[in-house]
């Protein structure tokens, strides 16, 4: 079997390192065919990276420090009323739908609502970023306890086990798999509010900086700092994917399925 796998594994690796490849070639093929000052080729960009990258920081770290704040926020809430609502059947079917609507909205049509209760501050970045992460999370947490076997749960009756112990050792382990799903594709929602947010109300951070430079019109230190944006996406979504990976390898399914 692992014999019969190997060679399919090496043909996904390949094809993963040849993706940035690919793109790198349409970028500069984009950038040939349009050329400046509508764009920038690869190398230009990762000049202009290199060199402001030291003036970028301090818009960096604010990014990251109300990305951090903002995914913990939706996560603690998201899995906390996922994981109660998802324990009662009669509450699931009340609020499933109204959360379904609720996760369908444009949350950009809440941003002035937010703007008029914190203003052009780290609190409303924070509070519309997590509002994009929250729902996914929550309804993902809310299904997957929803899905827990009953019988799981007389076994823990069977050992006199409290509803702590049960939590513990039989309901946070069922749902793991499908909420790590639910966590990664809520951290990626809360990255996309965010710089939305950044973009269009705030003084600081990448999505600021970003249109500080539309504004002057310098197109290799925008795709420098998209460079920088999809390179902090990258590293945490493939954080979550082997999070996930592993999971689903622990719960038996086999490599060639998850990869």
């Amino acid at each position: 079997m692992a014999a019969t796998n190997a060679p399919r594994l090496t043909s996904y690796t390949v094809g993963r390192y040849a993706i940035p490849i690919i793109l790198l070639i349409l970028w500069e093929a984009v950038y040939l065919i349009v050329g400046r000052p509508a764009m920038a080729s690869p190398l230009q960009s990762v000049s202009d990276l290199v060199t402001n990258f030291g003036a970028w920081l301090p818009d960096i770290g604010a990014t990251l420090l109300a990305l951090l704040i903002s995914f913990v926020l939706a996560t603690v809430v998201g899995v906390t009323m996922g994981f109660l609502i998802g324990l009662s059947r009669f509450w699931t079917q009340v609020l499933s739908p109204i959360l379904v609507v609720l996760y369908s909205i444009p949350k950009v049509t809440l941003y002035p609502i937010l703007l008029l209760l914190f203003g052009l501050t780290l609190q409303g970045r924070v509070a519309f970023s997590a509002l994009h992460g929250v729902f996914p999370i929550l309804i993902i947490c809310m299904e997957a306890t929803r899905a827990i076997p009953g019988i799981y749960l007389k076994v823990g009756d069977s050992y006199r086990m409290s509803f702590l112990q049960k939590a513990r050792h039989i309901l946070i382990p069922a749902i793991i798999p499908q909420l790590v799903v639910g966590l990664r594709t809520g951290f990626n929602l809360c990255f996309l509010g965010l710089i939305l947010a950044e973009m269009f109300a705030s003084y600081q951070g990448i999505g600021h900086a970003l249109m500080r430079y539309v504004e002057s019109n310098r197109p290799s230190a925008i795709l420098g700092l998209i460079l920088v944006i999809v390179f902090i996406a990258f590293f945490f979504t493939f954080l979550f994917l082997i999070w996930q990976e592993r999971n689903e390898l622990r719960i038996g399914k086999s490599g060639s399925e998850v990869l």
